[in-house]
């Protein structure tokens, strides 16, 4: 080991192929990138989506294509939905604390409870002071602001709290099953009519940024990483493949909506030729989904292999 190797190591009392490695420049200057990101993301999706007639228009014609919705996949929708009860969100914020203080100690379950809160709270408060100017003259699906999705920014913030707290060779297995529910949430709220595109991917956006910023100040704070993992914990080639599926569709999606919606023409106009929305609602659809896929998969490759419980 060189010198410069060794004034990096945290709690230098232990030794072994275990001996801790605090990473502040590595995995804290890509979760507080990521945060950024984010953060910025936040703003301009919900300027591109509100400030302007070709944005509404394309948000609302989003939620105007689930009109063709099956029934039974509303029903499904509806019943996801109501699954995120006060009691489902009581439960799993004890849970995560309770593990949270069970690997970490009180630190980490402090940034939990940061994370859930920030998270949730922002969303709330963005809801409340957000004004949507109505540009569509009275074509709108729904008038008033709903960005960001409160439901969404329950299960994303809920979903990145649990890639902190397990131990890291379970961190890709949990951020899989936690884009699912992510996903699973956000396409039901559009099935449903309950909110637009923009409002899933703003809560998504808010949720990963402040579990970023709060794993970025963890990290430099008590972080280290095991002599046999350093350089890895991207997550294997799942968590690669979890991302290029995100990024996949998420591009398809995009261009979709580009393609087919991005029209000057009036909105009462595109909604009567009646294979315009349908096709749009699709391709909505896979945006969200694949954005759960790639802020999950984003995290994990940020935090690497670090881990946060006392080193035995």
């Amino acid at each position: 080991m060189t010198r410069r190797n060794a004034m990096r190591l945290h709690r230098g009392e232990l030794s072994g192929t275990r001996t801790p490695v605090v990473t502040p420049r590595g995995s804290s200057g890509r979760l507080a990138v990521l945060g950024i990101v984010s953060a910025c993301l936040v703003a301009l999706v919900w300027l591109a989506t509100t400030q302007s007639v070709i944005g509404q228009q394309v948000a609302d014609m989003i939620l105007y294509g689930r009109v063709a919705s099956d029934p039974a996949i509303l029903g499904a929708a509806t019943d996801a939905l109501t699954t995120v009860s006060l009691a489902f969100v009581a439960v799993a914020t004890l849970g995560l604390l309770s593990l949270a203080i069970a690997r970490g100690g009180f630190g980490l379950a402090a940034a939990v409870f940061v994370l859930l809160g920030g998270a949730n709270l922002t969303a709330q408060l963005l809801k409340q002071v957000l004004e949507r100017p109505d540009l569509l003259a009275g074509a709108a699906y729904a008038t008033g602001n709903s960005f960001p999705s409160g439901h969404v920014a329950i299960v994303s913030s809920l979903a990145l709290a649990s890639v902190l707290v397990v131990p890291r060779r379970v961190r890709t297995f949990v951020a899989i099953l936690g884009a699912a529910l992510i996903a699973t949430v956000g396409v039901s709220t559009m099935i449903a009519g309950w909110h637009r595109l923009a409002d899933v991917e703003g809560a998504i956006f808010i949720s990963l940024a402040w579990a970023s910023f709060v794993t970025a100040i963890l990290v430099y704070a008590r972080g280290w990483m095991p002599r046999r993992t350093w350089g890895h914990g991207l997550g294997g080639p799942m968590m690669r493949l979890v991302g290029a599926a995100g990024t996949t569709a998420v591009v398809a999606g995009t261009i979709g909506i580009v393609v087919i919606a991005v029209d000057p023409s009036p909105l009462a106009e595109l909604l009567a030729a009646n294979t315009v929305a349908p096709r749009t609602f699709a391709a909505a659809l896979a945006v969200a989904a694949g954005t759960s896929l790639i802020g999950c998969a984003g995290y994990v490759w940020a935090l690497r292999g670090v881990a946060f419980e006392i080193p035995r």
